[in-house]
C-alpha cells in the first residue's frame, strides 16, 4: 500500500470518528436525566432498594 493511500485512509478514519463522537456526552447526560425522571415517576418518593448490611452478610455466611 502506498504511503499516500495509508495517509488518506487514516485521515478519513479520524474525521469520521470525530463526526460520530460529536455531542456524545450531551446525549448520554440527556438519556440519564430522562431515565432518572422516569424512575422517579414509577417509584415515586420510594427510596432505592437498600442492599443488605455487612452484618447480615456475615451471619448468613456463618450459618452455612
Amino acid at each position: 500500500m502506498k504511503p499516500s493511500d495509508l495517509l488518506l485512509i487514516s485521515f478519513l478514519g479520524a474525521i469520521s470518528t470525530t463526526a460520530l463522537a460529536d455531542d456524545g456526552s450531551d446525549r448520554s447526560k440527556q438519556f440519564l436525566a430522562e431515565f432518572r425522571q422516569q424512575q422517579q415517576q414509577v417509584h415515586g418518593s420510594e427510596a432505592v432498594a437498600q442492599t443488605p448490611s455487612a452484618e447480615t452478610d456475615k451471619t448468613s455466611k456463618e450459618a452455612i
